[in-house]
């Protein structure tokens, strides 16, 4: 048995062979997508009763919501000029607060310089105070030694 196969036919039977792959693919992907849609389908008959409640709420919730933004929209319209006064008061009290800051700051310093001078002449006072009293001290000492010289010089008259 001899049979010539061209090239033709060599293309032909790898294109049957292709063929026959996809279709059975095809054919699991077909098979897995009826399962899946008979899931959807059991899952959708257990559900039916909320599915319907909540296609039957959609309009009142639908309602509320554009109630709830009208509120909202109108709130925000009131509350803009309020809140941008609001603004610019703080705006303003946080100048008052740095002024304050910076008076105080200026009045610290001055203070601490205040505090500098006056430790320093308390200091000065203190070292003149002590020199003072040695002076004295030296004074009094000169004086009880002339006094004993004196003393001295009568006895022995």
């Amino acid at each position: 048995m001899t049979a010539t196969l061209t090239i033709q036919d060599l293309f032909k039977l790898i294109l049957f062979l292709l063929g026959i792959g996809a279709l059975t693919y095809l054919i699991f992907v077909l098979k897995n997508i009826n399962k899946l849609m008979s899931q959807i389908n059991i899952v959708a008959e257990a559900n039916e009763k909320n599915i319907n409640d909540i296609l039957e709420q959609l309009p009142s919730i639908s309602k509320n919501l554009t109630s709830i933004t009208e509120s909202t929209d109108s709130a925000i319209k009131d509350l803009t000029p309020e809140i941008n006064g609001l603004v610019q008061n703080i705006n303003g009290i946080s100048g008052k607060v740095n002024s304050i800051t910076d008076s105080i700051d200026s009045t610290t310093h001055k203070v601490s310089e205040t505090l500098d001078t006056v430790t320093d002449s308390i200091s000065e006072t203190a070292y003149a105070f002590q020199y003072n009293i040695k002076n004295i001290d030296s004074y009094i000492k000169l004086i009880v030694e002339i006094i004993e010289t004196i003393k001295n010089a009568i006895k022995k008259k």
